[in-house]
């Protein structure tokens, strides 16, 4: 049988996560070469005539968000003007995706702007990783497909013998998610009551569950400034749980927030390789999520090559 290599670019952002990517096709070359101008500006070329065939792009919409949206704006449109046969929309990061409803009454829902904008360039297909929450799948006419991490914590959890009495949620929100995690282990499911009355100033209102003397895993798909997922460790601590270890999929980071976590009561945190993260402390542990769109990526290629 042929092996058919999938026609893959990916944009300026998580380089090492896409090459390492890459290398599991056994493709070594970027086709796409992105410079900037002295202000700034991208220059974009491709280094190979991609007319009639389908292109998978890789592209996570983290720091800095908007520079990369419009590195990928910048890529969509030249092969929109292009004979391409299908554009396949790989983002692990989705930037946006807690702005999915309205927050006050003159407060833009921010990615319906994003959405609509993507959807303008006639992608076949959207990738990407735990979304913040379902309403965000609602906002997209194009095919959008949200993958799960839920195998690969559990994976790791076994792997590291990991002992755990509790999945807790830390905010209603994220209670499918955890609720998910706590079905596949066979747990009890706890859930915190958490809001924001502002942004990023939280707020905790109650807990349902029994946390006393037990040990706690805390599922999260975002960790931004770290002070949320602090503030659930200390009220979890001050009811007296006997350990936390937190699994969250997208390291948000801002400004440096990981040296909160590692001065925190956290036992550890691990996270995953949607965003691009080069410190390194033993609090934090780093899992690789690449298998996933690896294999998503071959699906679609089974799909369009039905070979």
């Amino acid at each position: 049988m042929k092996i058919i290599k999938p026609n893959i670019i990916f944009g300026s952002s998580n380089l090492y996560f896409f090459k390492s990517l890459l290398k599991i096709f056994n493709i070594n070359i970027n086709y796409l070469k992105i410079d900037n101008f002295n202000d700034t500006e991208y220059n974009i070329n491709f280094l190979k005539n991609f007319s009639g065939k389908s292109i998978f792009i890789l592209q996570s919409l983290s720091f800095p968000i908007h520079d990369n949206i419009f590195n990928l704006f910048l890529i969509l449109n030249y092969l929109k003007k292009i004979a391409i046969k299908k554009i396949y929309l790989i983002i692990p990061y989705f930037c946006y995706s807690r702005q999915d409803k309205v927050f006050s009454e003159y407060n833009p829902i921010s990615i319906k702007l994003l959405s609509n904008s993507l959807d303008n360039f006639k992608i076949s297909k959207i990738v990407t990783l735990d979304s913040h929450s379902s309403n965000f799948e609602c906002y997209f006419n194009t095919p959008i497909k949200v993958l799960k991490s839920t195998s690969l914590i559990v994976d790791d959890i076994v792997k590291y013998h990991q002992e755990v009495d509790i999945i807790v949620s830390p905010d209603i929100g994220g209670v499918l998610r955890a609720k998910n995690l706590a079905n596949y282990l066979n747990l009890e499911l706890v859930i915190i009551d958490k809001r924001r009355p502002i942004i990023n100033q939280i707020k905790i209102f109650c807990m349902i569950g029994n946390v006393i003397n037990k040990k706690s895993i805390i599922l999260d798909d975002i960790i931004d400034t770290s002070n949320s997922i602090i503030e659930v460790t200390n009220f979890l601590f001050f009811h007296k749980i006997k350990n936390v270890v937190v699994y969250v999929t997208h390291p948000v980071f801002s400004k440096q927030s990981y040296i909160k976590i590692i001065n925190s009561k956290i036992d550890e945190v691990i996270i995953s390789d949607t965003i691009n993260f080069n410190y390194r402390n033993p609090k934090i542990r780093i899992i690789t999520t690449k298998y996933l769109f690896i294999e998503e990526i071959k699906k679609i290629m089974l799909e369009e090559y039905e070979v």
